[in-house]
């Protein structure tokens, strides 16, 4: 058998013999961080597309994009650990195998398909339900009404569901009535623990977590349902694990290269260079007691070999930024985008208005990170810095608290952070403006074409005041 190949924790066993014995139609698996519930899951339905022809499942996640950088990666884990990379080809998020069958990959966020259109009117054997507390509940009903509708002579059908302890429906469906004694039948319910973790990722990936905050600890790594957000986080653990991606990012042709700098020369702080390409943010440099003329030539140089140009390269020149700033400028002549967090926000707001800069382009990276709008690979430090950060809202106006409470936080500056939020605070206010001027070309172009000669003459008459 295929998944004989596979070293299966005895957690992953258990979850294979459930579905195996057909007496289950809703499975879910839910616990610790890595605890290899994904990866037994789509390895359950990558052995049935092999063995059964014809055979057709969903998978299911919140963003195509997570699909992309995060499952799709995990199936194709799962074909190298069963020898089987040759067994499909995806395309158009489709893997399609020789004897028929299908692993269809689907987005599924209410906010962008209302009427849930994306599960509506397919015809699949059996799903799975990847993160299913960021998923609304609505999918999973409709998607009820979806399997068992196409080849399941061989298969019963079934809905499989992961994630990690959450509030919400899929507490609710499985996880209360199981502790309860009231789960139904047709409904199996497993816990994957830190064990299981160690045994899938790695005993270096639990100590990484150890710097979570204890109630994320607690929820994440220990596998606690009854579990409090922690007040005025601005970014939470969940939302950080959905922009890691694995794999070493390829910088493409047309992606838009950005660097920030952050020096420092002084005390614990250390010197922080970051970049980012596309929406992927990375490649970050830390350097101790730098010197500040240093460190703005060496920001010249790696905007050199990436070709970005000097807008795009970001310096915080409070302090001893100014003299990074002044080398780039009078030995380089290269003149940076400066970041000075105490000017007022640029972009407007209906509701929340942010204290300064600082704080938006900190909320900014909340956001992006929220919708899963970035990705960069898994770093440590970076995780503890950003898990670190607080704010405050008052009178509906949000402040970040400033890095001196973070330090006390972390025990070290937030300097990672800090060039995270430059990198993405630039790219998130300043990537429409060539859409925006091409509006503004085409609009006056059907202005000049729709007017008569007369009438452009009398317009400009009237703005130069001769009227």
């Amino acid at each position: 058998m295929v998944l004989d190949i596979m070293r299966l924790t005895d957690s992953q066993l258990k979850f294979r013999k459930a579905l195996q014995s057909g007496k289950y139609r809703y499975l879910c698996g839910a616990g610790t961080t890595g605890s290899g519930k994904s990866i037994i899951m789509l390895a359950l339905l990558h052995f049935l597309c092999l063995m059964i022809p014809n055979v057709r499942f969903a998978v299911f996640r919140k963003s195509e994009k997570n699909l992309k950088q995060t499952t799709i990666p995990s199936y194709k884990k799962v074909k190298d650990l069963t020898r089987t990379t040759q067994s499909s080809v995806i395309t158009d998020m489709t893997a399609r195998y020789d004897n028929g069958s299908e692993i269809l990959f689907i987005w599924a966020d209410i906010t962008k398909d209302n009427e849930c259109d994306n599960v509506k009117g397919l015809e699949i054997t059996g799903a799975l339900f990847e993160e299913a507390n960021q998923i609304h509940q609505k999918y999973f009903d409709i998607c009820k009404t979806r399997i068992g509708r196409w080849n399941n002579e061989e298969i019963p059908p079934f809905i499989l569901v992961n994630l990690n302890p959450s509030l919400g429906w899929c507490r609710d469906t499985f996880y209360d009535p199981s502790m309860n004694g009231t789960l139904p039948e047709n409904h199996y319910f497993q816990e994957f623990n830190v064990e299981d973790a160690r045994l899938c990722v790695g005993e270096d990936y639990i100590k990484g977590l150890e710097d979570l905050p204890e109630e994320e600890y607690n929820r994440y790594v220990m596998n606690l349902w009854d579990y409090s957000d922690i007040p005025n986080q601005l970014i939470k653990y969940e939302w950080f694990k959905q922009c890691i991606v694995e794999d070493e990012y390829v910088i493409q042709p047309g992606d838009r290269g950005l660097l920030a700098l952050d020096p420092a020369w002084e005390g614990k702080d250390e010197t922080c260079f970051g970049q980012m390409h596309g929406d992927h943010l990375g490649w970050f440099e830390i350097y101790q007691k730098q010197d500040p003329d240093d460190s703005g030539l060496l920001a010249v140089a790696r905007a050199r070999e990436r070709d970005i140009k000097p807008s795009d390269v970001i310096v915080d020149p409070i302090g001893v930024g100014a003299s990074s700033v002044l080398a780039m400028r009078k030995i380089e002549k290269f003149y940076p985008t400066l970041f000075i967090g105490g000017k007022p926000a640029v972009k407007d707001s209906s509701f929340l208005q942010m204290f300064n800069l600082r704080t938006e382009a900190h909320w900014l990276l909340r956001e992006s990170m929220r919708n899963g709008d970035i990705t960069f690979q898994k770093n440590i430090k970076f995780q503890k810095q950003c898990l670190a950060a607080r704010y405050t809202s008052a009178d509906k106006v949000v402040k970040v608290l400033g890095k001196k409470e973070m330090i006390k936080e972390t025990k070290e500056s937030p300097g990672l952070l800090d060039v995270a939020v430059m990198l993405n605070h630039r790219r998130v206010t300043t990537s429409n403006n060539l859409y925006k001027k091409l509006i503004d070309r085409k609009t006056k172009y059907k202005f000049k074409i729709g007017t008569t000669r007369a009438q452009r003459e009398r317009a400009s008459l009237i703005k130069s005041g001769r009227v």
